[in-house]
């Protein structure tokens, strides 16, 4: 539990408890991460594991969060940084994490895996880097590997733009706070949105957009401000512009903490600056997290479903 991994510098192990609840069921709330998060190549260690039996920690299926640079330190003191937040938001899971700090590290072998998540980041697939080539890579041959893959935000994009499709900024400014997206045809088909409410109230961060997809994607869910708020690459290979992870608290201090890049935006769009950000902040206090969250849960119940049709396991 926090513990280095072997020959890869940016990779941790992190342990998750409690029930699976199966698709669609409530996920525990999240632990308020306390104290300022230590600073390293990976960004803040993994907390401690959650009271699993030593016995059992080998036999849970392991999630690899592929973190793609760390959120704010103000956001990280109080929730956390990317990998938290999933980690958070699944805890009612049975399930084990591994940590990859993409930036830093080689990403590890998928193969023990039940499921990959790559996060949000504060980076741009816009301004390349190095390594978000080798990201990119690993997107392209995603749905040959065996396991299902869920991209957000950052990774929606890395993965539309190393497929072929198309990132560009967005020229409906800055989508931040709580927002609606709707389903298409194939998107209320999907199991990945099995179960979900019509429209669906999503936590959104974003200046870029999925301008047009790669080739043989198919659109899953949109809205005025991003046609393209979610998208399949492949039978298990996910995209998902939104924050199904995000608390409205996480959103809170991204909000107050962007405050004046926010009215910037606004006025360069040409709207009411005075109290565009209090509108903002108000509408998280509207916000249910439930139907988002059941993505995730729907997610989990894909990785355990194929995990469990493997003649391997």
């Amino acid at each position: 539990m926090g513990k280095r991994m072997t020959g890869n510098p940016g990779a941790h192990r992190h342990l998750g408890a409690g029930r699976h609840p199966g698709a669609g069921a409530r996920s525990t709330p999240p632990a308020k991460a306390s104290g300022t998060p230590p600073t390293g190549a990976a960004g803040p260690q993994p907390g401690p594991g959650r009271g699993i039996p030593p016995i059992l920690l080998g036999v849970l299926p392991r999630i690899l969060i592929v973190r793609t640079g760390s959120t704010a330190r103000e956001v990280q003191q109080s929730h956390g940084d990317y990998d938290r937040w999933f980690r958070d938001a699944l805890a009612g899971h049975d399930l084990a994490f591994d940590l990859c700090d993409a930036t830093v590290s080689t990403i590890p072998d998928t193969a023990p895996h039940a499921g990959v998540i790559v996060t949000g980041s504060v980076k741009s697939v816009l301004r390349p880097e190095p390594w978000m080539e080798t990201l990119g890579g690993l997107l392209r041959r995603a749905e040959h590997l065996g396991v299902p893959f869920l991209c957000v935000c950052f990774g929606c994009q890395m993965l539309a733009r190393a497929r072929g499709g198309r990132v560009a900024r967005s020229p409906a400014g800055w989508e931040i706070g709580a927002v609606e997206v709707t389903l298409t045809t194939a998107g209320r088909l999907d199991p990945l949105f099995e179960g979900l409410s019509l429209p669906l109230p999503v936590l959104g961060t974003h200046e870029d957009r999925v301008e047009t997809l790669p080739p043989g994607a198919v659109l899953l869910a949109g809205n005025d401000s991003s046609p393209i708020q979610a998208f399949r690459a492949g039978e298990n290979v996910w995209g998902v512009q939104f924050h199904p992870e995000a608390t409205a608290g996480i959103l809170r201090e991204l909000i107050r903490l962007r405050r004046e890049r926010l009215e910037a935006d606004a006025r360069e769009r040409g709207l009411e600056t005075e109290g565009h950000v209090d509108r903002l902040l108000a509408g998280l206090e509207r916000f249910d997290p439930i139907p988002s969250r059941r993505l995730l849960d729907n997610f989990v119940r894909l990785c355990l479903r194929d995990r469990s049709s493997d003649p391997m396991m």
